[in-house]
This record gives structure tokens, sequence and C-alpha cells, in this order.
């Protein structure tokens, strides 16, 4: 039976790509993993494989095409099969209202600058929509709106944050709920501080969150159901601890993916961070990078923000949100004392799992960050 090549959904921010180059021809021999094409999406570039092996043939979406995820790239037609066996030609799914030809460099600059690529004349070969073109409309702003309220500037949601929109609102959907926890890290901070003086020759300072993640990352072992992927009507328990770490951008939000994360040392587990952050920022994350991930933390503590509730990553069943750590009188052994406080969020789909588990999993995190004598062991 013929094979659809389809475009995946790489990260939680792509809802389109664009072809940038075909590495295979209409009528190559093709095996099941080999890279067929290469595709540019939000903040992520990578090849896309075949399914299959056999014959590639019907390619429907020519290079410097945007279409839509789950779209059809190509088929392939497996050993025997002929154009007889092909279904009826349907297009290949450009993005709605992005007809034209935008170039890589273009939509990157068109991000940055917060210009809609659709309101642009392209000047270049074929009408397409070149780097000069975006930087040009940026320069001239955007058309005045009929208001009864004068506007200072209008940004439409496009790109990433046109994004991340949309895969927020499908999150929303889902019957969630959130759990608070405030926690003692006092101890924890003392350990953060020793981590830093052992972390100086390689330029790392220790953070709450490197810490918490590696926390994150043991209590996921010990609680299942915690890391797992709602597909549908089943919940898939995982056999992998990705845990993916949100991070805020100019053009919205992305969730690049730490991968086996119960398997790194607190100092493993920071450079990670500092790497996934860095290439975040420059552009120069993977596929590899952006899918995977099984658990989600974000983190506004350096914002200010004491505690909030996250929105979910599907497929992913929990999130973990980390507000601001800070000093604060408590009660410790009988006695008002100064301690390091931060509250920790869960928040949960609940047709994946109870009250009760997910209970226990926020006091299972709870209890490693405030008894953290643990981390001493693990380097």
């Amino acid at each position: 039976m013929p094979t659809d090549v389809l475009l995946p959904q790489w990260g939680m921010g792509m809802n389109d790509g664009l072809v940038v180059r075909w590495i295979k021809s209409e009528g190559d021999r093709v095996e099941t993993g080999e890279p067929l094409v290469e595709i540019e999406a939000a903040k992520v570039t990578g090849e896309v494989e075949s399914p299959a092996a056999g014959t590639l043939v019907r390619i429907g979406a020519s290079e410097g095409t945007t279409i839509a995820t789950g779209a059809r790239l190509a088929i392939v037609l497996a050993p025997g099969e002929s154009d007889a066996d092909l279904p009826p030609e349907t297009a290949p799914g450009p993005v709605a209202g992005t007809p034209r030809q935008v170039t890589p460099v273009a939509r990157r600059v068109a991000g940055e600058l917060g210009v809609d690529v659709e309101t642009i004349s392209g000047t270049g070969p074929g009408g397409r929509v070149t780097e000069s073109d975006v930087r040009k409309a940026a320069a001239e702003g955007p058309a005045a709106a009929p208001s009864s309220v004068p506007v200072k500037e209008a940004v439409k949601l496009t790109g990433l944050h046109a994004a991340v929109a949309r895969n927020m609102t499908l999150s929303w959907q889902a019957p969630v709920v959130t759990l608070n926890a405030r926690v003692d890290i006092t101890d924890l901070a003392a350990i953060q501080a020793e981590k830093t003086r052992e972390w100086r020759p390689h330029r790392i300072r220790a953070q709450f969150q490197d810490l918490a993640l590696v926390a994150v990352a043991r209590a996921l072992k010990e609680h299942p159901k915690a890391n797992a992927h709602l597909i549908g009507d089943e919940v898939r328990l995982l056999d992998e601890i990705n845990i993916g770490v949100a991070v805020a951008l100019p053009e919205g939000l992305i969730v690049p993916v730490i991968h086996n994360a119960d398997r790194k040392t607190p100092l493993e587990m920071a450079q990670a961070v500092r790497d996934l952050a860095t290439r975040s920022k420059n552009g120069e994350l993977t596929v590899e990078d952006m899918t995977r991930g099984t658990f989600t933390v974000t983190n506004l503590g350096a914002y200010g923000v004491e505690h909030f509730s996250p929105l979910l990553n599907p497929p992913e069943v929990g999130i973990l949100a980390i507000g601001r750590a800070e000093q604060r009188p408590a009660v410790h052994e009988g006695e008002i004392c100064i301690r390091t406080i931060v509250h920790l969020s869960l928040t949960f789909d609940h047709r994946a799992w109870d009250g009760a588990p997910a209970g226990a999993f926020l006091r299972a995190v709870t209890g490693l960050v405030s008894k953290p004598s643990w981390i001493t062991e693990l380097e």
C-alpha cells in the first residue's frame, strides 16, 4: 500500500514548515529512515525521513512552499506497486492565508520585527518575499486602523506567536487541575551555593532550577503516571524521561527538551540547560532538541512571579511551574526564623491521572528539594 510522507510536528510551536530543499527526487529509490527533504519550521531546521522503503513519487510541495503540519509532502510506493495504486491527486496543504513564497531569511526577520508576511508584496523572483521586502515593510509601519481610541501599535499574531496561541488554546480545552505547594528550600540553597563554588572551573553558576530539574527527573522515575502521553483515549506510560524546559523568546515560547534527564548529574543538567538556552536564542536548535518530551518545567521566578498555573504541553499530562524563591519568616524546629521559600505548582490532565497520584508526585518533588542531602551523592 502506498505510504504518505507527512510533515511532522517538531515541538509545541510548529504548525507549518517551509520546504527548503528536496534531498531526493521523484523516481528515486529510498529506504526507511533515509532523509528526503529539508524543512525550516519555527526555530528548527530538520530533515523529514522516509517512513517506508520503495520509490518516491508525487512530490506535491515544491521548494519554497509553506505547508501545514500533517500535510502530505510526497508518497512512497512499495516494491511491486505502480502509479495505478496511487490515491487521487490532492493538494499538498499550503498554509491557509500564506499563498505567496517567503525566503527563510525573510521569514526569520519578519518574526523578529513583528511584520506579517501576508501583507507584503514580494519583489523577488516569481513574487517571492525577500529580506529587503520585510525590512522595507517594517520601516513603513502598519497602516492606521479606524478606531475610536488612538492605536499606538497593532501586532498581528503570526509565526511562532500564532502557533503558540493555537496550541495553548488546545491545551486550555483539556480538563486540568493545578496543585500548589509552599516549600522550604533553605538547605537546597546552601547546596546551590556549594555547587556554584564547585562548578567555577566550568564557568557555571548553580541555579535553583538546575537542582529542581534533577529532583523532578528522580520523582518522574518513581511516579510513572506523571511521565506519560495522552493519545486519544489511551494513556501511554513512557520509557524515557525527557524534560522540556520552557524558554521565552521575543518571537514566543518554545520548549526544548533535555533527553534522558534521569541519567544526568546536577552539573550535566546545568550544562544542558545553558546549552539549550543559548542555542534557542541563536536559532540553532535541531529537531531532536524539540521532540520526544515527556514532562515540562516552566520557571517565572526571575520575573518576580510568586506562583502561577501553567498550561499543559500536549500530549504530556503534567507540567511543573517554579515561582520566585525568597527569604521569609517561617516556623522551623519550633522557632520563628528566616527561611528560603519557593512555590511549586503542578498542572495535570485529569483524564490521565487523578488528584491523589498527582498529589503524591508533587509531594515527592517537594520532599526531594526540601531535604536535598541526596544531591551531594550524585557527583
